[in-house]
């Protein structure tokens, strides 16, 4: 990220959008894992992590630049240097990162959230594993000249707006208009 005058034009996608997307790409790998794993630890890692690498990487490689959550809020991946898509080395580094912090964040509120109501002290444990996820957003989070996640800067990577998708959050926002305006007649 120099002085390039070019990397200031492109249009940048807010975390938020960031997130949802995220979030979208997570609950669906997470689902599958959910179906493939069973209950055990090691399987369910595995499945997570052949799901999340499809759609993240294999997906997103043949997509320009586009996993299901990031088509759906019209987003995609480029390259900080060639604002081309990322080859599968750097869409690989980006999402092993990113993945392994949604692996554990899932696994730590599904966790919580199945032990919510027993009184065991194990529970603050889980709690530890959003650290990850927190840091690796809150490096974006917290540096107004540089909004990139860490595991964009290993990978060098920009998360950027496109005209190319379903526009979800459009929609959403009409959807919620609609309602408001019919709730007030």
């Amino acid at each position: 990220m120099d002085n390039d005058p070019t990397y200031l034009r492109i249009p940048r996608v807010p975390l938020w959008r960031r997130g949802c997307a995220f979030g979208i790409d997570s609950a669906i790998a997470w689902f599958l894992c959910a179906m493939l794993g069973g209950t055990n630890g090691f399987a369910q890692f595995v499945a997570f992590a052949l799901a999340w690498l499809s759609m993240r990487v294999v997906v997103t490689a043949s997509n320009y630049g586009q996993s299901p959550g990031r088509w759906a809020l019209d987003m995609r991946v480029i390259e900080n240097r060639y604002n081309r898509t990322p080859g599968l080395v750097e869409l690989l580094k980006r999402e092993a990162i990113s993945g392994l912090c949604a692996f554990w964040a899932l696994t730590g509120f599904f966790t919580l959230a199945s032990g919510i109501f027993s009184l065991d002290s194990r529970n603050a444990f889980y709690l530890l594993l959003f650290l990850p996820l927190a840091v690796d957003v809150g490096i974006a989070w917290f540096d107004p000249l540089d909004p990139s996640a860490f595991h964009d800067r290993i990978a060098q990577t920009l998360v950027v707006a496109t005209r190319r998708g379903y526009s979800l959050d459009l929609k959403v926002k009409k959807w919620v208009a609609l309602i408001r305006q019919n709730m007030k007649q």
